[in-house]
């Protein structure tokens, strides 16, 4: 056989081998997208749960004790008093707000969603107790935002079955606060952990040096819930108020967070997603897509998000080292190298 031929049949041997490959990364981004495409429809199933009201709350609050007055930015103590069957306490997630007292209930308020018992209901009682009611005193402390409102502010409250996702309002007894920047701070426990982390989103839409300490504060939390049911209960709860109002930028952030926690990557990219149409114009938030594609091996996609970060501001370091690793999962070596200098660069500057 002559060299020209045998050069040939390796050429021939070698695009075979190459269109190999295309087709294997091409079948493997396929599935990827196939699979969230499947989250996103989970995600659309329960969200239309969560439009299904109950014909009324299996539970009720029996009573609210709160302050007369209390200063903004500062723990509020406040006992809630449930009452209900077991089982309906122990998956009620409860949706609770409080608004300024004639306003719409969006433009000043603050939230203080949580599960019944904080989640730590026991699942099983007596037999004979199954029909039984039962009382869950919860003695907590909530957060009313700095920049709040002065006023008198009210309860608003919604019960959410954690197992179908079927809603109701809950009928409460006469309640009121006023925020009053010269009231005293009352002593008041520490916040829950579901409040504590949706406050702790907020650092999001900053980025850099300010998740520091939120991420040094969520894992302290985790080690007083190892199940990390806090964040399963935040992610319910801020599901649920996405539905209600799909274009609040601070909801989103606070469930990509949650869900992420939880370890449930195809929902976070959808989240996050849905965060980068809310915040546009926001690098960290098309940051973190990138992040999140990568931990899930989606290095294309990640390098997508990523292109529209350095649109935004070629400046930051940590778009540099998220695209430094989309490089070396894309085979790309000196790519990587060469993002990871300019990242070691930036880092030395001040911002």
């Amino acid at each position: 056989m002559s060299k020209g031929r045998q050069g040939k049949q390796g050429k021939q041997r070698g695009s075979r081998t190459q269109n190999s490959k295309l087709s294997s990364n091409a079948a493997r981004s396929a599935t990827q997208n196939s699979k969230l495409k499947t989250q996103n429809s989970k995600l659309k199933t329960q969200n239309s749960k969560l439009k299904t009201s109950l014909p009324s709350a299996p539970i009720t609050l029996d009573q609210v004790i709160v302050p007369d007055r209390a200063p903004p930015g500062k723990p509020i103590p406040v006992t809630y008093r449930w009452s209900g069957q077991w089982d309906a306490l122990r998956t009620g997630l409860v949706i609770l707000t409080w608004h300024k007292q004639g306003e719409a209930a969006a433009s000043e308020r603050w939230l203080h969603d949580h599960g019944i018992g904080m989640g730590l209901l026991h699942p099983k009682v007596l037999p004979t107790a199954s029909t039984s009611r039962f009382q869950v005193v919860e003695r907590l402390a909530m957060l009313p935002p700095q920049a709040i409102a002065p006023g008198i502010y009210t309860l608003e409250a919604i019960y959410l079955d954690r197992q179908t996702g079927k809603t109701a309002p809950i009928d409460i007894p006469t309640t009121s606060l006023q925020i009053d920047a010269t009231a005293a701070v009352s002593p008041a426990p520490e916040l829950d952990l579901v409040t504590q982390l949706r406050t702790l989103s907020t650092a999001l839409p900053k980025g850099g040096k300010a998740l520091e300490p939120a991420f040094d504060q969520i894992g302290r939390i985790n080690q007083y819930d190892p199940t990390q049911d806090y964040a399963e209960q935040a992610k319910q709860a801020m599901a649920y108020r996405l539905t209600q109002e799909p274009k609040n930028r601070e909801f989103a952030y606070a469930l990509a967070l949650a869900t992420v926690l939880k370890r449930r990557m195809g929902e976070a990219i959808v989240t996050l997603q849905q965060v980068v149409q809310l915040d546009a114009q926001n690098p960290y938030a098309y940051g973190y897509l990138a992040f999140i594609n990568l931990y899930d091996f989606r290095a294309n996609a990640a390098q997508t998000a990523l292109k529209t970060a350095f649109k935004l501001n070629p400046k930051l370091p940590e778009l540099y080292a998220l695209s430094g690793v989309a490089a070396l999962m894309q085979g790309n070596p000196i790519k990587t190298w060469q993002q990871l200098q300019r990242f070691a660069q930036l880092e030395k500057q001040p911002r």
